[in-house]
């Protein structure tokens, strides 16, 4: 039994798939399975069942999975802290983002973050909250970047920084020159949306509903670039996140209108699973994420 083959039955637990460890890991299908059966030959017991449809854990691989994923993480520790003494900063870390953060307030930071530690290997996806509250529980990423962060079981938020909720209307709409108007005047109003369950979306509802505004949503989206492009041909307005329209702000071709009457500010989080200690690569990315928001918060 050995690191290299703990590390592909821990991968093939997450994946069920030969075909994708293979190619993480950039070697052939039977090299990942000659491990495997090494590793059960060592064990005494068969770890995964295979047909040629499915790849599934037995009892007996989900008995030791969790082990095997604290062996792992010890060693990448001892590694990554050994490094780190002596200057050097090297690893791993999943990150996983919703759109509207991701696209919008991450990319400085994340150049500068690769740039002062070029080699740890950031892999940034963007998905749906609920996507990455899963996967955060799964051990599927290592990090989360949500709005109006959730309380839920085996998960850890970290506050960072708060956006604002602005109204956003097209250059021909009757409201486009205002500096700032009560959430009333959107009553009746020709409404773009996030798609329904979207946090960002069950929030901007309830500010609404608080008010007794009933909105005429003509269409929904859960990318915010898609939301953008409607306002702009003028299907509707809607409220976004101000990060995310300051270059079509800057440019002229959309214009962000403060609410005057509510409070519209959005908070966002870094989450992590609670119960497992973040590797020193993530210690690190949290820390200067958390550094950089302070000072753009500042400035």
């Amino acid at each position: 039994m050995n690191l290299t083959q703990l590390k592909l039955f821990s991968e093939l637990a997450r994946e069920l798939s030969f075909v994708k460890v293979a190619k993480l890991n950039h070697i052939s299908q039977p090299a990942v399975s000659v491990h495997i059966k090494k590793l059960e030959h060592a064990l005494g017991q068969q770890l995964l069942s295979r047909t040629s449809q499915t790849t599934q854990l037995t009892p007996e691989g989900l008995l030791i999975l969790e082990d095997v994923r604290e062996i792992l993480r010890l060693c990448e520790q001892i590694k990554s802290k050994s490094n780190y003494r002596q200057g050097i900063l090297e690893g791993h870390i999943r990150v996983a983002a919703i759109h509207s953060v991701g696209m919008y307030e991450l990319g400085d930071f994340l150049a500068g973050f690769m740039k002062a530690f070029p080699k740890v290997c950031v892999h940034l996806e963007y998905r749906h909250s609920e996507e990455i509250y899963e996967a955060i529980t799964k051990e599927q990423i290592d990090l989360g970047v949500v709005a109006y962060p959730q309380n839920r079981p085996q998960i850890q938020s970290i506050p960072f920084s708060e956006d604002e909720l602005v109204l956003v209307v097209g250059n021909k709409h009757r409201l486009s020159r205002k500096k700032s108007v009560s959430i009333k005047q959107l009553h009746q109003e020709h409404f773009i949306a996030f798609g329904e369950g979207i946090p960002t979306r069950v929030e901007i509802d309830r500010l609404l509903r608080s008010q007794s505004i009933d909105v005429d949503i003509r269409m929904t989206h859960n990318n915010v670039f898609t939301l953008k492009k409607a306002v702009e041909a003028e299907v509707g307005l809607s409220i976004l996140p101000a990060e995310t329209i300051k270059e079509e702000v800057a440019k002229g071709s959309l214009n962000r209108i403060r609410l005057s009457d509510i409070d519209s500010k959005r908070p966002l989080a870094i989450i992590h699973h609670g119960s497992r200690a973040l590797s020193t690569p993530a210690q690190v990315f949290v820390e200067r994420l958390l550094d950089d928001s302070r000072k753009r918060q500042q400035g």
